[in-house]
């Protein structure tokens, strides 16, 4: 169960490509799937070192699994707060799958008219749609 505070946390994401510039179809293609955080298992702070071996690791898989991903931030509207995530186009099912192996307690799903939803990894929170369209939540800019 995910606490609720961190429920609505996750209500609020923003997110913006690792190249600050990039929109949001470069990095889904036009594509549905999954937004889900390499970073902070579990919803645990971890430091900067664990969090990079953490993203080379799950990097290594996807590869060795033949996933196409991409990189991106999500964060808070400012992006004072982010963690890095990866855009894997899949199924719901392999995003939970996905989410479930990367130790993350949610991920974000963006359906291929780009609507975001927000999906609890053990299905205990009610489905939450965050926003219409992808690029209401997307930042781009210096």
């Amino acid at each position: 169960m995910i606490e609720a505070q961190l429920w609505q946390i996750y209500q609020h994401s923003y997110f913006q490509g690792v190249k600050r510039q990039s929109p949001y179809h470069k990095i889904t293609g036009s594509n549905g799937g999954a937004i889900i955080s390499l970073w902070n298992p579990f919803g645990q702070t971890l430091s900067e070192e664990q969090n990079r071996r953490r993203t080379r690791a799950f990097m290594r898989y996807l590869r060795q699994k033949r996933y196409i991903f991409n990189l991106l931030w999500g964060g808070n509207e400012d992006m004072s707060y982010r963690e890095l995530s990866v855009f894997i186009p899949c199924s719901k099912k392999q995003a939970q799958r996905l989410s479930a192996h990367f130790s993350q307690l949610a991920f974000y799903y963006v359906g291929v008219s780009g609507r975001v939803s927000l999906h609890c990894t053990q299905g205990t929170m009610p489905l939450c749609m965050v926003s219409k369209h992808l690029k209401y939540r997307w930042l781009t800019g210096p």
